[in-house]
């Protein structure tokens, strides 16, 4: 049987990563400041990529902040094992979710492909319960449909579903 490690310190090299995010979000900020975020016909270029830049600025700052959390000790082997089997189990449900994307968005219209994406990553890949991955895949698609369809008039692959909702707000 090996020994334990000790402790890791927090924040570590997650810190760095913090601090490099930060730095690159920074630059973005500044590169996309001076595009036109909103024009007499809707959302211009500079909008999406400025609020990638501020969300980008708002997280990498949670995280120099907030101090992620101490490991205690583990035991080296059996741990690692099941960390590198949980990590391509949840990657293989990424790439799932990836191809449900790509098809749904042809097959199924927007609001059913938002919610399979969504109960697949957060059910199966993240391990959530199924409630919570249903009521977050329902959000996702409100806000998608809402947000970028009608409020934005982004042009979102259409269902029945997607006809019906611009049916009743346009």
């Amino acid at each position: 049987m090996s020994e334990p490690r000790p402790a890791r310190r927090p924040g570590g090299g997650a810190r760095w990563m913090a601090l490099g995010l930060l730095a690159v979000a920074l630059v973005g900020l500044w590169q996309v400041w001076g595009l036109e975020r909103w024009g007499l016909d809707g959302p211009g270029p500079g909008l999406f990529p400025l609020a990638a830049a501020v969300v980008c600025v708002a997280l990498a700052a949670w995280l120099l902040i907030v101090p992620g959390p101490v490991r205690a000790s583990v035991d080296a082997d059996a741990d690692d094992v099941d960390a590198r089997i949980e990590t391509r189990d949840t990657f293989a449900w990424y790439v799932v979710a990836l191809l449900a994307l790509t098809a749904g968005a042809m097959l199924a219209g927007f609001t059913i492909t938002a919610l399979l994406v969504s109960v697949i990553i957060v059910r199966f890949a993240e391990r959530r319960s199924w409630r919570a991955a249903i009521t977050y895949g329902v959000v996702c698609a409100l806000v998608g449909l809402v947000g970028f369809g009608w409020l934005l008039r982004v042009d979102l692959p259409e269902s029945g579903i997607e006809r019906q909702f611009y049916a009743l707000v346009r």
